[in-house]
């Protein structure tokens, strides 16, 4: 297989014998589908627009580091960042840090373009999918995320890479599960990374399971690592914000080491930096995005 050619629109060059029948039909359907959404949405093609370049954590020490040789304080919005979680345990955290950094960036959009996240149908089995109740605890609107189905890796990129050419989006995630993802490498995160440049659109790739000290190479502008952190309780001991540790693993301007505690702010749509000395990351750090179980009677069947 050569999956230089995985976003090239066309039929993977598989031998039809070798494929079960159901897994063509599927990816059949879910570009169908994007296609649907993308034509729904009036727009394909990148159209000027004053929306600032870059996006800010809302915390100057850290949005002052990551300026880096750009000049401006954030990360690059029409780039590539990639998340990886910390351990599986921390498989949530992560999700919630990139569902965070994708609304963000949506604030700088005077029209709100919504989000699209893209996850592997058989890994949404098994580990739950978005918690609407839980997506509005955190301050997103649960109708601004457009959840898309993959039967795979292959297609959960080739569906990215229709979402990050559109305009349509503000920005596009991508969840990849396991250290070797079929079809990941250099080449097709340089079209994602590329793509996203072109049409301003922001691209997220969250890694579960993968080894971040010794990560595939990408064309992610930046990478981090992110686990779930004790939250600081509020008056009369009442449960407090979502936080995070995060770390950065690298930065396109050379940049690394940089780490901080963040607490976010469902209110203020922002984080703020907190002590790192709280004591132990606990279960249930970040409550608010509870996935839905298997057997949940909410759950979609695949």
């Amino acid at each position: 297989m050569n999956n230089n050619d995985f976003d090239s629109g066309e039929p993977l060059p598989l031998n039809p014998a070798a494929v079960p029948r159901t897994v063509s039909q599927k990816a059949a359907a879910l570009k169908a589908r994007l296609a649907k959404i993308l034509a729904a949405s009036g727009t394909g093609t990148a159209q000027p627009d004053d929306r600032p370049s870059h996006f800010t954590l809302g915390i100057d020490r850290i949005d002052t580091a990551l300026r880096g040789n750009a000049g401006v304080n954030g990360l690059p919005r029409s780039a590539l960042h990639e998340l990886h979680a910390q351990s599986k345990d921390h498989r949530t955290s992560a999700a919630a840090m990139a569902l965070l950094l994708a609304q963000r960036c949506r604030a700088l959009q005077a029209d709100r373009k919504p989000i699209l996240w893209i996850s592997e149908s058989g890994e949404a089995r098994r580990q739950g999918r978005l918690y609407p109740p839980g997506l509005a605890e955190l301050g997103i609107d649960p109708s601004a995320i457009l959840h898309v189905d993959a039967p795979d890796s292959i297609a959960a990129l080739r569906a990215a890479a229709d979402g990050v050419r559109s305009s349509a989006m503000s920005a596009v995630i991508v969840e990849l599960a396991g250290k070797k993802p079929k079809g990941l490498d250099l080449t097709a995160t340089r079209r994602l990374s590329l793509s996203a440049q072109k049409a301003g659109v922001l691209g997220l790739l969250l890694r579960c399971g993968s080894d971040a000290d010794n990560p595939l190479p990408t064309a992610a502008f930046s990478r981090w690592q992110v686990a779930a952190a004790p939250s600081l309780a509020l008056e009369a001991n009442a449960p407090g914000h979502p936080a995070f540790d995060i770390t950065l693993l690298r930065h396109r301007s050379g940049l690394y080491g940089l780490s901080a505690r963040l607490e976010w702010n469902r209110d203020e749509q922002a984080f703020r930096e907190l002590p790192s000395e709280q004591g132990t990351p606990h279960a249930g750090a970040v409550p608010a995005l509870a996935g839905v179980r298997a057997d949940h009677p909410g759950m979609r069947a695949a």
